[in-house]
């Protein structure tokens, strides 16, 4: 046997949370089709109907804390628990790196939408951040423009602005994010998963 002095470094990869066997985090799993929610913690997958009370109290009293939330899956269901499972797949939905409880506290919302207008961005709880930035939505909107590789005119046309404070607007967002491209800005939109190609 040769030995030539080179070995192989691997990267780690960020594990999505509650996958592991001795992961204890939870992470919650919003199945679009159904806005079901299913959760993961060491390593099974069980229904939110299985989530133990200390958890599901958890989320409780984040909804019942959000009127707003409330106001608008009021409307949808009568039943509280329903609510409550619709309320986490808004907030929680998608599937990252984060846990969404872990040590027994609850996470800040994802920057997870069931589509482009969803509901919960009216939300009091629920914010889409890039990085430590909170978009407000007139920025989410340009956000999702430049997604659409629409060039700046054709932008500004669409929010009813001029060019110039579309350009006002988008250095504050820079800024804001640490960028200053709009090729930057997307980049970050992708990493943080604020725009998706799924909605």
């Amino acid at each position: 046997m040769i030995n030539t002095g080179k070995f192989t470094t691997l990267n780690q990869t960020a594990q999505i949370a509650g996958v592991m066997p001795s992961d204890n985090n939870i992470e919650f799993i919003g199945v679009r089709k159904t806005k079901e929610v299913l959760w993961l913690q060491n390593g099974t997958n069980h229904y939110f109907s299985d989530l133990p009370l200390q958890y599901f109290q958890l989320l409780k009293s984040a909804y019942l804390k959000d009127h707003k939330a409330i106001r608008f899956l009021s409307s949808i269901t009568e039943c509280l628990k329903r609510q409550i499972e619709l309320y986490t797949y808004y907030m929680y939905g998608d599937v990252d790196t984060t846990p969404d409880i872990s040590e027994g506290r609850l996470s800040p919302s994802e920057n997870f939408r069931d589509t482009k207008n969803c509901p919960s961005l009216l939300w009091n709880s629920k914010n889409i951040n890039i990085a430590t930035h909170v978009l407000t939505p007139r920025q989410l909107v340009i956000v999702d423009l430049i997604g659409k590789d629409l060039p700046d005119k054709a932008i500004a046309a669409t929010l009813g602005i001029s060019h110039k404070t579309l350009d006002f607007h988008k250095c504050n967002l820079y800024k804001a994010v640490g960028v200053n491209t709009k090729t930057a800005l997307l980049k970050m939109s992708i990493q943080y998963k604020v725009i998706s190609f799924s909605c």
